[in-house]
């Protein structure tokens, strides 16, 4: 009798499994999608500004039933000047007379003073074609997908235009198009600028074949040198990247991977560390590097001369290093939890002999004088303007540490991105011209 009413009971949770949200594992009306029961159905992530994010996605959805709305809509998008044609979702519902607010209040059968109310009280988002070549697939037409999502990786929810409520795979996007909303991380008042690489700066000198350099560096002479004399005027540039991932969930479209170079934060505190400069697309002038794939090649600098010779003169003999991250949060702030930089300097430390460090040093030759970078030691145990609360979701990538401290080569470049000991997420080459 035990034995029957046991199986009754796992035939039943089979059935209610059955029943559940659950990922797709092939491709059907929406490939990588899976329509929810019903409306009713439990968000994937249940907190308020998820909710509402999701209810505001539903009603720009059900607006853009509206064939008028879509051309125009589709006319807002591809005219926005900002890197992936990105609009911000607040001032958009702002513009010609509240068009689109006015639209959602109609679909929703609510006052529009309502929808700019919950729009205004929610956090920042924007609305964008995450997916390469949906917007230039999309033709205004009602084949759409609106997704949202609180954070990255979670389940998106999406909508069509006819308010059918649809989970998408949180991995793989579907084909049709998808419009998303999400929180912001653009900043729409100073997009940054557009440059293929840093040459124009007056400090740049030609890109020069990569040196074997001292322990590991890959450090280039480049720029010419003064027999006998002081180094000429170089900067630390990255010339090649690799990473395994993009680290990012496709909702939030191309990654937006930082490198941060980390110096010490006090004179009198060796294991205290601060981001002296941050390099990416939302990085300050000069420092712009924009890196969409897994791949990259070209000039970008990371820390200049005038840097680098301020932080020999007030910390003698300090290294800096070189940490890359995929920010999923405020540009060129480090957002994650200290615990997780703690462990990640004490097990490169542990492993290394504390040799995670980068350090420009002069060499002279016959030839005259030049600066190269080595690998050095240091005594990083924690970031200081990182708090232990502070949990967000920046991916961390690594630590860049000298193949010849690794032990491992790759035809990238010098300097491996660890993420632990031996937890290998990609390669850099770093460069002094």
């Amino acid at each position: 009798m035990h034995a029957k009413l046991r199986l009754a009971a796992l035939v039943l949770l089979a059935a209610a499994a059955g029943c559940a949200d659950r990922e797709p594992s092939a491709p059907g009306d929406h490939p990588a999608a899976v329509p929810a029961p019903d409306a009713n159905t439990p968000s994937p992530n249940s907190s308020p500004e998820a909710m509402r994010l999701e209810r505001q996605a539903r009603q720009l959805a059900l607006a853009l039933a509206d064939p008028a709305l879509r051309e125009y809509l589709n006319a807002q998008l591809r005219e926005s000047p900002i890197i992936e044609h990105k609009l911000q979702f607040q001032r958009l519902l702002q513009r010609d007379a509240q068009r689109i607010a006015t639209a959602m209040a109609t679909a929703e059968g609510q006052p529009r003073a309502a929808i700019m109310q919950d729009v205004s009280e929610g956090i920042a988002s924007e609305l964008y074609f995450p997916v390469p070549g949906h917007l230039q697939r999309w033709d205004g037409g009602p084949e759409l997908l609106v997704a949202t999502a609180l954070k990255d990786h979670d389940v998106p929810v999406a909508f069509t235009t006819r308010g059918e409520r649809i989970l998408l795979h949180p991995r793989t996007p579907p084909a049709t198009p998808v419009l998303a909303l999400f929180p912001q991380e653009t900043d729409f008042d100073r997009p940054p600028g557009r440059m293929d690489a840093l040459c124009q700066l007056d400090d740049c000198a030609g890109d020069q074949p990569v040196g074997g350099g001292v322990g590991g560096g890959g450090g280039s002479s480049g720029g010419g040198s003064v027999p006998g004399g002081a180094p000429p005027s170089q900067s630390l540039y990255l010339t090649r990247a690799q990473f395994v991932d993009t680290f990012e969930g496709w909702l939030k479209g191309s990654p937006e991977f930082e490198l941060h170079v980390l110096g010490p934060a006090s004179p009198g505190d060796s294991s205290a560390m601060v981001s002296y400069q941050c390099v990416g697309e939302h990085a300050p002038a000069g420092y712009y590097w924009d890196m969409n794939s897994t791949s990259w090649s070209g000039s970008a600098r990371l820390f200049s001369q005038a840097q680098m010779d301020a932080l020999e003169q007030a910390y003698p003999g300090r290294s800096y290093l070189i940490m890359a991250l995929e920010d999923d949060d405020t540009a060129c702030e480090i957002k994650m939890g200290q615990d997780r930089i703690g462990d990640l300097f004490t097990a490169l430390k542990n492993a290394y002999q504390s040799y995670i460090g980068v350090k420009d040093i002069k060499v002279v030759s016959i030839n005259g004088a030049t600066r190269i970078i080595v690998a050095a030691k240091s005594g990083a145990r924690l970031i200081s303007a990182l708090a232990s609360f502070i949990k967000t979701n920046d991916d961390l990538i690594g630590i860049a540490v000298a193949d010849s401290v690794v032990g491992r080569t790759s035809s990238v470049g010098h300097w491996a991105e660890l993420e632990g000991s031996s937890k290998l997420n990609g390669w850099l080459n770093l460069e002094m011209k």
